[in-house]
């Protein structure tokens, strides 16, 4: 387990999305916020698209050290195994 396998997803599955929900709708609040002029609209639209910003940092980086202590974990268990099948008795070699 070196590398974990990252499957791409199509575009349709990324832009339907939560995220792309969520950008669908930030972006369409500053829109109509500025064609209408209501700055509550741009407030939230401009909220919405800071707020899915930091999600997506918060999400890969939880997910980078997620994937590193994996592995950590995988090569440990790689090296004990071999520490064991080194000290097994009456194994000849």
């Amino acid at each position: 387990m070196t590398t974990p396998e990252h499957r791409k997803r199509p575009l349709l599955a990324r832009i339907i999305s939560l995220e792309g929900a969520m950008a669908a709708f930030g972006i369409y609040s500053l829109v109509t916020g500025f064609r209408d002029g209501e700055e509550i609209q741009i407030f939230w639209g401009v909220m919405i698209i800071v707020g899915l910003g930091i999600l997506i940092a918060v999400r890969r980086r939880d997910w980078k050290k997620h994937w590193e202590e994996m592995e950590a974990i995988a090569a440990a268990r790689t090296r004990a195994n071999s520490a064991e099948q080194q000290n097994q008795p009456g194994r000849e070699e």
